[in-house]
């Protein structure tokens, strides 16, 4: 197989497509010589002129970090942002300020979903309000007759019925009652509940031309009760005769607020603890949701707003969804405000760097011991510490998910599509499997802090029992993803993985040109330059002659596609014992045997996938990678010149520490371009 000398390679990845398409070159022959000049002295990449800490773009929330901000300030898990546009995607993540846009639709959804969240969660905090009421006609009587809409209590006795509370408490028992006037007394109305009387009795005097409702506050239990009311002191004297009407019956119960240690907003009760408990109220949510503590003015437009909907004729638990709406529709929640205060570089401040710290490692806002390091200027000093601990959390699994499921392209397993006429055993169950075996074994790397260079030659794996099945491999017993160890030579790490396999495969075959793209894009960032205007595609033969290698080889011959292709064929061919959807084989569909032997763009051979993965993990641009990788996924933004001191910094960092991904991340989060911005000229 002929070979492109690496010098050459590098021309090709800094866009010198046209000598690699130049008619002059074949495969085989050599290249045209290249004049040789002196070499450059070498800079020092870390001269003050040289580096810059750069600047963010103002980031929006991407929808997994919304549905993940959300969860932790609100406890909510119906994942809102669902309904959202798509987000997309600049230098491989979908976190990246320039390219996260804000489109009405967007702020449609934005709407709806702040109203939902504060509606849910405040209803979880409010104790509903009960109100129940027992017409005079459905009650049963000691004593009496039907007057009208009243029951006539004319001589002593009692009228009651049964009502069901659901909830233990305070409750008002009120009674609508009116009398027939005699003697030197008025008529006395004590109030019943199971048949005893609470507290004391009331005088009524209202008429019937003008009926009054009597109250007693009582105290009940979960349940049903027998409530009503008892006529104490009946009087006839011809024709003097003291009477008692009962219209009604009635339990009520004002909704409240239960503040508690469960409460995520009620920090006390705001239908009696007034102005200064919504207040409060809105001060601790608004700066968990803002990530920094409100300033007086912000709280007194908050706070406005429920005391508009009161004079509205709302109750404050409606002002109180107003204002927490306003919170989750304000710039400050749904971007990651920095502020550009002057072109020079400066160190932000702690609460700023708490949200970078957070929405690295968790895609979400921080937490109470983060926000408790920011707010007493304690967090840069405990950088360390921090990530060390925000790594162990649960929710560093975002990590995995998010940059290494977009770094890997494990995020789009369950998006990709083989012919299901030639590959039935593809199924949305089996795919999820794949997509999580990826993001699981990449966990590992941080939560573990084992080498890096394993996701190439790591000899476990995480399976269940149908991904075992895909595989050939004993099942672990367990329909949930388990710990595998000693894998075969042909499972073992990264590039033995289905998800990877698949989703580097056209719909109905394999595709060297795919897989070795990845490798060379994702592991090594040598993008090979795109393919040359007007060429022709490449089309596999219906009748085969040859393995499929043979044909590329064939497709090759042409010099417009050989510069691209001599780079990333060999290392495609290399994963050619894989199928279309990952499964081992010796020979290709066509039942020809398959050479997965190569030669690198640079000299080193394999012979084979294992051979193959330990090339790439030997290689040092897989670390000069995973520190450019991260720092675009960290940053929201790719690395420029003037970054490449912080790169450098990283790589060595990773590199001197057993390529162990915690040190590579420390180095990043403690470096001035992630502990600094500055602003643009106007």
């Amino acid at each position: 197989m002929s070979r492109i000398p690496f010098s050459l390679c590098l021309l090709a990845l800094t866009g010198c497509e046209g000598f690699l398409a130049s008619a002059d070159w074949v495969p085989g022959a050599p290249p045209t010589p290249v004049p040789v000049r002196a070499p450059e002295p070498e800079v020092d990449v870390c001269q003050p002129a040289l580096t810059d800490v750069g600047r963010v773009t103002l980031r929006r929330l991407n929808r997994f970090e919304y549905d993940s901000t959300v969860r932790d300030l609100l406890g909510d898990a119906t994942h809102p942002a669902n309904a959202f546009p798509a987000d997309d995607f600049g230098h491989g993540f979908d976190n990246q300020g320039d390219v996260l846009s804000t489109a009405p639709l967007l702020v449609e959804k934005y709407d709806a979903a702040a109203l939902a969240l504060v509606k849910t969660a405040l209803a979880a905090e409010y104790r509903p309000g009960f109100s129940q009421r027992l017409p005079s006609s459905t009650m049963t009587a000691s004593t009496g007759s039907q007057a009208g809409a009243a029951w006539n209590l004319y001589s002593a006795g009692s009228i009651e019925g049964d009502l069901t509370v659901s909830a233990a408490g305070t409750y008002t028992l009120s009674v609508r009652a009116y009398e027939d006037a005699a003697g030197a007394e008025r008529s006395q109305l004590a109030f019943l509940v199971g048949g005893v009387a609470q507290g004391t009795s009331v005088s009524v005097a209202a008429t019937a031309a003008a009926p009054q409702t009597y109250s007693r506050q009582v105290t009940l239990t979960a349940g049903t009760h027998r409530v009503g009311a008892r006529f104490l002191n009946d009087y006839y004297v011809a024709p003097a005769d003291r009477n008692l009407y009962v219209e009604w019956v009635e339990l009520t119960r004002p909704a409240s607020g239960t503040p508690g240690s469960s409460a995520r907003i009620l920090t006390c009760d705001p239908t009696t603890g007034g102005g200064s408990c919504v207040r409060d109220i809105l001060s601790r949510f608004g700066r968990k949701a803002w990530r920094r503590p409100l300033v007086d003015a912000e709280l007194e437009r908050l706070s406005a707003l429920v005391a508009l909907a009161q004079t509205e004729g709302d109750g404050v638990q409606q002002g109180l969804e107003l204002a927490l709406q306003a919170v989750l529709l304000s710039p400050h929640f749904l971007f990651r405000v920095e502020a550009d205060l002057s072109t020079a570089p400066r160190a932000l401040d702690d609460h700023e760097l708490a949200a970078r710290l957070s929405y690295f490692l968790w895609a979400s806002t921080p937490d109470d011991e983060l926000s408790t390091l920011a707010d007493t200027g304690g967090l840069r000093a405990q950088l360390e510490p921090q990530v060390r601990r925000m790594l162990a959390d649960p929710r560093a699994d975002a990590l995995s998910s998010q940059f290494g499921g977009s770094w890997l392209w494990s995020r789009g397993v369950e998006e990709v599509s083989p012919d299901p006429s030639l590959f039935p055993a593809i199924t949305p169950a089996l795919k999820a499997s794949m997509k999580a075996q990826t993001e699981k074994f990449f966990g590992t790397f941080y939560q573990e802090d084992r080498s890096a260079l394993e996701l190439f030659t790591g000899t476990d794996t995480f399976l269940d029992d149908g991904l075992a099945a895909h595989y050939g491999l004993p099942a672990p017993g367990s329909s949930s993803l388990t710990r595998v160890r000693d894998l075969p030579l042909t499972r073992r790490g990264l590039l033995g993985n289905a998800g990877l396999l698949t989703i580097t495969s056209q719909a109905t075959r394999t595709s060297p040109v795919k897989r070795g793209k990845w490798v060379m894009s994702q592991l090594l960032c040598m993008e090979p330059p795109p393919p040359p205007a007007n060429v022709e595609a490449f089309m596999q033969s219906a009748t085969p002659t040859g393995t499929l290698r043979q044909q590329f080889e064939a497709h090759r011959a042409n010099p417009s596609c050989a510069g691209c292709h001599a780079m990333m064929d060999p290392i495609g061919f290399g994963l050619e014992n894989y199928d279309a959807i990952g499964r081992y084989r010796t020979t290709d569909t066509g039942g020809f045997a398959i050479d997965s032997s190569g030669t690198l763009f640079d000299g080193r051979t394999f012979n084979g996938p294992t051979e193959l993965s330990g090339v790439i993990a030997a290689d040092p641009k897989f670390a000069e990678c995973a520190a450019r990788q991260l720092f675009t996924y960290a940053l929201g933004r790719a690395p420029v010149a003037t970054d490449a001191c912080t790169l450098k910094t990283m790589t060595a960092a990773f590199t001197q520490n057993g390529s162990r991904l915690p040190a590579l991340i420390t180095a990043l989060v403690t470096s001035d371009t992630f502990t600094q911005r500055h602003g643009e000229a106007p």
